[in-house]
């Protein structure tokens, strides 16, 4: 039995510029449930090597941009109107729209949504940071991309986690059984990525890169009680938070905006890409709209772009424990707060945001020849404690090809656990998850590639674990999607003890009053995501921090 995960690290090293490990555990024992759970503590352990750059080769960079607006016949006419374009049809009708409850439907366009990538070459390895206008990418679909491209060594897909987009993991569907997902418009997101990718590969110019970190104390005016100015609120406080954040006002937030920026070599004022970094959920617009829209990454996008040229990336970071802009006040004249939920408010904030990034970046010309260096960790195995998610992934609501697994082979079996009369629910039976976590370096800037949804105290512990880079970008949502990641002592769970109650339709008859209960543990894997998660990241953190610059 295979339950070990690959660690791939590659940099410059004295001889062929790779180095590869490959770490396999094996475990037998009695009981299917002790082998999996042992394998996962095993594939924890650590393992050590060192790592010795020769000077670093010169860097090369491209920017590339795909619509991925979806379009179904019955949006294709407000798809001309709003556009001027002709549309190619690539999802069905209607599309229903994701982030909120179920039987949301799209009815117009406020601004395409996008994959937007750069790909950056250098001695130590070619890596690629795609993000997508997405509610979130599963892993499963992320490993079908990488076999349709050539010469990348290191692939992040991204999503930004917006809320105004189309379905594309499944559970925003017409109702709670049935998936939104089309997949056929997964198909045209897989070669739009692909596309993007090998376009940008093509067209490589000699390049530098420079980066920047700033507060975002300020960015907003902090009338609202659970507003502190930073330009973020956390909408849920678990117990006891307060004592873990005074840097903040006792706000769970993570106020560093991060700007990367890539510059032509020749021309040095010539930007090919400038990537934002910044800790929040795209929602401004809310529950009750139901036009397609980027949400405020479009705004600060088309600002930096105005600014600079070139192509503007926006990348979530720690946006758990439900950090957004709700219950923030924003104002253009720092006096009268925008109208909340509106695209007005989407507006104003992208704009201060993308104010924000343009201050951080000095007028330095940039490195032309940094470090390149990348450690992946795949698979990383997770138990799923989640019943919600059994239920999903049993009634096929969830998946997309992706299924659960059971000593390391895909497990689709399904079962009927719950007592009488709970006992007609059906569940996925199979062990957890598989995903994957990683960490590159560029330079003096690293990426700390991450599945999930971050709470930002994990962030600030990633942040300082990685100590041999300047600016650090915390990549949400990387290459999978599997929920709220928050602190393994926070983990209650007692709120799954309310899921048959909840999946029968009698919620008031659930034992438990909790108000944590509710999207943070409903939307979580189980107590074991973050010391799993956490342990495999640590020791990508280690391999880059022997990098040598």
């Amino acid at each position: 039995m295979n339950n070990g995960y690959t660690s791939t690290t590659f940099t410059d090293d004295a001889t062929l510029g790779v180095f590869f490990m490959l770490k396999t555990i094996t475990v037998n024992n009695g009981g299917m449930r002790r082998a999996f759970l042992a394998a996962l503590l095993l594939s924890a352990a650590a393992f050590t090597h060192a790592t010795h750059a020769k000077p670093p080769g010169n860097l090369s960079v491209a920017a590339c941009a795909r619509d991925i607006t979806p379009v179904s016949e019955g949006l294709a006419e407000a798809y001309e109107d709003r556009f001027g374009e002709t549309p190619a049809l690539n999802h069905s009708d209607p599309i229903y729209m994701a982030g909120f409850g179920t039987g949301r439907e799209a009815t117009d366009y406020n601004d395409r949504l996008w994959a937007r990538g750069v790909v950056v070459k250098g001695r130590g390895g070619t890596l690629a940071l795609v993000s997508l206008d997405l509610i979130g990418y599963f892993n499963n679909q992320v490993d079908i991309v990488r076999e349709m491209v050539e010469g990348i060594d290191y692939l992040v897909v991204h999503s930004s986690h917006q809320h105004e987009g189309p379905d594309t993991l499944g559970i925003w569907g017409p109702d709670p059984t049935t998936s939104g997902v089309d997949p056929l418009y997964l198909d045209f997101v897989n070669d739009a990525i692909a596309d993007c990718i090998t376009e940008a590969s093509a067209s490589l110019v000699a390049a530098r890169v420079k980066a920047g970190t700033i507060t975002t104390e300020g960015l907003s005016l902090g009338i609202s009680v659970d507003d502190d100015g930073f330009g973020v609120a956390d909408q849920v406080v678990l117990k006891d938070d307060h004592l873990l954040a005074p840097d903040t006002n006792g706000r769970i937030v993570d106020p560093n905006l991060v700007v990367l920026q890539f510059t032509e070599r020749a021309r040095k004022k010539n930007v090919i890409a400038t990537v934002v970094n910044f800790a929040s959920h795209p929602e401004v617009l809310w529950s009750a709209n139901t036009v397609l829209t980027s949400d405020f990454p479009h705004y600060v996008r088309e600002r930096l772009e105005q600014e600079y040229g070139g192509t503007a990336i926006w990348v979530s970071g720690a946006l758990g424990a439900l950090q957004g802009p709700d219950r923030i006040d924003v104002s253009e004249d720092g006096i009268n707060p925008v109208i909340e939920r509106s695209f007005d408010f989407a507006r104003v904030h992208g704009n201060q945001l993308a104010e924000r990034a343009i201050a951080a970046l000095d007028r330095k010309p940039g490195h032309p020849a940094p470090v390149i260096a990348y450690s992946q960790q795949k698979p990383v195995a997770v138990p799923l404690e989640n019943p919600y998610f059994r239920f999903f992934f049993a009634t096929g609501v969830l998946g997309n090809g992706r299924t659960l697994v059971t000593d390391g082979q895909p497990d689709t079996s399904i079962g009927f656990p719950f007592p009488p009369p709970f006992d007609v629910i059906p569940q996925a039976l199979g062990e957890g998850l598989e995903t994957e976590v990683g960490v590159a370096r560029i330079g003096d800037v690293g990426l700390i590639v991450v599945p999930t949804e971050l709470d930002p105290q994990i962030g600030r512990r990633y942040r300082a674990a990685l100590e041999s880079v300047e600016h650090k970008l915390i990549v949400g949502l990387g290459n999978d999607e599997i929920g709220y990641q928050v602190p393994s002592e926070k983990f209650d769970p007692s709120c799954n003890q309310c899921a048959p109650f909840i999946l029968a339709g009698v919620p008031e008859f659930c034992p438990v009053v909790n108000p944590d209960c509710g999207t943070v543990f409903q939307n979580n894997i189980g107590s074991q995501l973050d010391p799993l998660i956490s342990d495999a990241l640590m020791e990508s953190i280690g391999d880059i921090n022997k990098v040598k610059p």
